[in-house]
């Protein structure tokens, strides 16, 4: 007798294999809740609400990690993780929102919530000018176009006339860009900012002149200035990339509820000028979660709809080079919110330091093995300058993914 061990990436791939080996059909539900273990952090939990979830768990199959002066109450409080299928997690919060002591029916209401948005995220992203963006089949590509004099990557910087806008977004196009990004601002480190008036001429003239060649095509503005967004949108522009998160002007949220726009919230802190001094954190990412939870409430308030947000961990704003490798370790720890999520580590300083590669201009290997990473782990949009390179990672990725069992 043989034995090798499974991974089933998706329920698709789990009925093919059931049905290989002549299963019932009608087990396929079943078997797809116990096909994953998962694992969900969860933050300072009453110590007494700690002991009872550590005892319901163990009693459904499953095991939740707690602080050791839990057992004895020698704690307050207890980061917890739990350790359960889907099926013992959403078993263990119907069980605990009976209780109603230190916090357990919350802790129910959130970990049932977690549970069913890391298996039910969105199809499409339904865009105000350009064509919806498809989600779940494969990993988009957003190709830049950078309107800027000094970007990190001079390669990758277009002038700022009608002829090359049109011939960049067109050469985008032609390679497998699924979204375009225009930005007239540079955001590296210690980045200056240029005047409101200067960036909305450029991102004027450059969302008009795609918008006429290209009128089905999802175009994103990189701006944080909502005043620059106003007109990106008026112009035909669909998604507005703030890098700040809504941290420079909260108001970009209404702007994007005004005109049913997608908005992209960035985790960062400071500016480009300071961001680099900013990078201690007690735990990364759960410092990235609660930003992005408070931010989300920030554009619920403005009559953002939360089907029309799109998340970014933001490499390399405020983060060093071993943070930025623990955001791609963990690509999918932000699932739990149900939203689609966007990558840009395009030539970034990290892969530079990965590789020994000062240079950006040899920083196209990192990316590529970054975008494949990305695209195995089901990151709906990367970010990226060399579009043809990274299309063709993605559809080899995308053969092994979807290949059958044979």
């Amino acid at each position: 007798m043989a034995i090798y061990q499974m991974r089933f990436l998706n329920k698709e791939e789990l009925a093919c294999v059931l049905e290989k080996i002549g299963a019932d059909k009608r087990c396929l539900p079943f078997f797809d809740n116990k096909r994953e273990i998962k694992s969900l952090f969860l933050s300072d939990v009453d110590v007494r609400a700690a002991n009872i979830i550590k005892q319901e768990m163990l009693s459904l199959g499953g095991d939740a990690a707690v602080n050791s002066g839990t057992i004895d109450c020698s704690s307050s409080h207890s980061h917890i993780i739990l350790f359960g299928t889907k099926k013992q997690l959403l078993l263990f919060s119907n069980k605990i929102k009976t209780m109603d002591w230190w916090g357990l029916p919350e802790i129910a209401k959130e970990v049932q919530t977690a549970v069913t948005l890391l298996t039910d995220k969105p199809h499409f992203l339904k865009l105000p000018h350009g064509k919806d963006i498809e989600l779940n089949k494969k990993t988009s590509l957003m190709g830049i176009i950078n309107l800027t004099s000094d970007s990190f990557y001079p390669e990758s910087r277009t002038k700022i006339d009608a002829e090359n806008i049109r011939a960049k977004a067109l050469e985008l196009i032609k390679n497998g860009a699924d979204i375009l990004d225009i930005g007239a601002e540079s955001t590296r480190p210690n980045a200056k900012r240029i005047p409101e008036d200067k960036e909305i001429a450029a991102i004027s003239l450059a969302v008009k002149e795609i918008r006429n060649i290209l009128p089905t095509t999802p175009i994103s503005i990189d701006t944080t200035r909502k005043n620059v967004a106003i007109v990106a949108l008026e112009a035909g522009a669909d998604i507005i990339n703030d890098i700040s998160g809504l941290t420079y002007e909260p108001e970009m949220a209404k702007v994007a509820a005004d005109y049913n726009a997608l908005l992209v919230l960035m985790h960062m802190r400071g500016t480009p000028e300071t961001m680099n001094s900013m990078c201690n954190y007690e735990n990364l990412l759960l410092e990235i979660s609660d930003f992005f939870e408070e931010k989300i409430e920030v554009a619920e308030a403005q009559g953002l709809k939360r089907s029309n947000i799109i998340l970014d961990p933001g490499l390399g704003f405020a983060k060093d080079y071993n943070q930025n490798l623990c955001i791609l370790r963990n690509l999918n720890a932000f699932d739990t919110f149900g939203m689609p999520m966007l990558i840009a580590a395009s030539r970034k300083n990290t892969i530079g330091i990965a590789t020994k590669s000062e240079d950006p201009k040899e920083r196209l290997d990192g990316t590529l093995a970054v975008t494949a990473l990305c695209s195995w782990h089901n990151i709906d949009i990367v970010r990226v300058h060399d579009v043809a390179e990274n299309k063709r990672v993605i559809m080899m990725t995308e053969a092994i993914k979807e290949i059958s069992h044979v």
